[in-house]
């Protein structure tokens, strides 16, 4: 019972801890922005870590004036993940909506499949934020939308509590490709160089909806 709460409490402090991160940065000037939103997808989930999955990511492209989702999916089970996310892609084609993808390296490797198969009109592009070695395999073919990773330098430091609840994360979900702490942006040291990083990514998309308008 007391290891119990014990575990409960870790989790919900570092959930609450990260949530509550208040990173200070200056916004870039003269940003060309997207035509279409932003929609960063949630991935595998736990008690651990489940609060602002993409940490300072979404608030930083969003203060620089992009428009910018997160899309919620079930927190692990891979069927009702992709179950999930083929109803949102059925959804958008129907109103005809669109968008730029950003996933995580086990979200892109769930979806790739079904992305390669199911060629979607509402999905302009797809952005797998990775570590350094980490990027999934595509397969032979070319993949029918541009797609591009953006490996983020390896910062391994971070709050004691921080780095035991998310090593608890990863032994709940089981995964063998789950990124870091610093590529999702958890830690102060290296949330802000990262984000610079989405943030050339997104300009660059920017660009390539300048063209195709």
């Amino acid at each position: 019972m007391a290891t119990t709460v014990f575990l409960l409490g870790l989790a919900l402090i570092s959930n609450r801890a990260r949530r509550r991160q208040d990173i200070a940065f200056e916004l870039k000037p003269n940003c060309l922005l997207t035509r279409w939103p932003l929609l960063f997808v949630t991935g595998p989930r736990s008690i651990f870590y489940f609060s602002s999955y993409w940490n300072l990511y979404t608030a930083f492209l969003a203060e620089h004036g992009y428009e910018v989702f997160t899309l919620h999916l079930p927190w692990n089970k891979t069927n009702l993940r992709k179950e999930r996310f083929e109803h949102f892609l059925k959804q958008q084609e129907d109103l005809g909506r669109h968008f730029h993808l950003v996933v995580d390296a086990p979200t892109w490797l769930e979806f790739q499949d079904l992305l390669r198969q199911r060629r979607s009109a509402s999905v302009i592009s797809i952005t797998e934020i990775t570590d350094p070695e980490q990027s999934s395999p595509q397969g032979l073919q070319a993949f029918p939308i541009p797609t591009a990773d953006i490996e983020m330098p390896v910062f391994t430091k971070g709050s004691v509590f921080l780095n035991i609840s998310y090593h608890l994360h990863k032994q709940f979900v089981r995964r063998k490709n789950l990124n870091s702490l610093s590529s999702l942006g958890a830690l102060p040291e290296s949330a802000l160089n990262n984000s610079l990083l989405l943030l050339e990514r997104a300009q660059t998309l920017a660009e390539m909806d300048l063209r195709d308008s």
